[in-house]
């Protein structure tokens, strides 16, 4: 290297050392590789009605957010149908990195089901939080309160209820004062239980603000201290 190259090396290599010196902490945290967001779904639909209604939905309200994903773990037969017999199994077993799980649907307790709230409270009480739709009754069954339905009993559970037409609770929905909040989906939306995973994805969007039991005590202050009757999107985020 000729004399005249060797100086400009190092003129070079000061800037830069002086670049950094003057950037610091915000040049090292833009290096850094962005945290993921994973929400750990489980539901009752088919695998491929996942694909084709909620994993888009839940894409399309976090497109801001690059890191944030949500991956099906809802157990299924050989058949493709939902196998609720294994939900508990995969309840034990969620994988590592899990941001919080995300319940699409809700039913009444009975003996088959008393494992797996007890299983969701352990896991509840070691800081998992628990997201979940208030859920409507099987066909044959009648609406009731939450307290009786499985998230109902979770420790912490941040239940979300759908508002319909002129902003009132499905009449065939679970209820009670259990449930954070209910929110009105798009008009496109209407009726087909979307507001929920609506709620999900905006958490996800802003899960890196807060931990997990933070989380859970904000959301339950923003209601108890609100006048609303049902708190919307932007009262909470």
């Amino acid at each position: 290297m000729t004399k005249c190259n060797l100086w400009n090396f190092r003129k070079a290599m000061a800037g830069a050392v002086l670049i950094l010196a003057s950037c610091g902490a915000t040049w090292a945290q833009a290096a850094l590789p962005p945290t993921k967001t994973t929400v750990i779904y489980f539901g009752q639909q088919k695998a491929e009605d996942f694909e084709l209604k909620v994993k888009p939905v839940f894409e399309e309200k976090v497109r801001p957010c690059k890191s944030c994903e949500i991956v099906n773990f809802t157990p299924y037969t050989k058949e493709g149908a939902v196998d609720m017999e294994a939900l508990h199994e995969r309840v034990e077993s969620l994988p590592v990195g899990t941001s919080f799980v995300f319940f699409d649907f809700n039913m009444k307790v009975n003996e088959a089901n008393k494992d797996l709230i007890e299983t969701l409270n352990k896991k509840a009480d070691s800081g998992l939080m628990i997201v979940g739709t208030a859920g409507i009754p099987k066909t044959s069954e009648a609406s009731g309160p939450l307290s009786r339905t499985v998230l109902g009993q979770i420790h912490g559970a941040i239940i979300i209820g759908e508002l319909g037409e002129r902003d009132r609770l499905m009449p065939t929905g679970f209820y009670g004062p259990e449930m954070l909040t209910a929110l009105r989906p798009p008009k496109d939306m209407l009726g087909q239980g979307y507001s929920p995973l609506i709620f999900a994805a905006a958490l996800a969007e802003n899960w890196q603000k807060r931990s997990s039991s933070e989380w859970v005590e904000y959301l339950k202050n923003k209601k108890m201290k609100s006048r609303k009757i049902w708190l919307e999107l932007g009262d909470m985020f």
